[in-house]
């Protein structure tokens, strides 16, 4: 399922702002309500917490891969070190 940036904010504000779905946008809880993630009172259901969860654990992946990417182009000689450090380990395994 892939939301549009409009239903992930207010899914975000139900699920941890502490707002209730009067203060939504009526088109965004209609459709999170299409697709299970509030119910029809407009108050998220625990698939809609779990999508959430999903998401920041999506976000919090790609922004350690970014991260990591990052600080290897910062250090083009990462990669040999890490080349070096895993030859030395095997060589003292064996």
């Amino acid at each position: 399922m892939d939301l549009t940036p409009l239903q992930r904010a207010t899914l975000h504000r139900l699920v941890d702002g502490g707002q209730g779905p009067e203060s939504q946008p009526r088109v965004a809880l209609r459709w999170l309500r299409r697709y299970g993630l509030v119910d029809a009172d407009g108050w998220p259901t625990d698939e809609g917490r779990a999508y959430l969860a999903e998401l920041h654990e999506q976000r919090r992946r790609t922004e350690q891969l970014q991260a990591e990417h990052r600080r290897r182009q910062a250090d083009p000689l990462s990669g040999m070190r890490d080349a070096i450090r895993r030859w030395k380990a095997d060589e003292r395994d064996g």
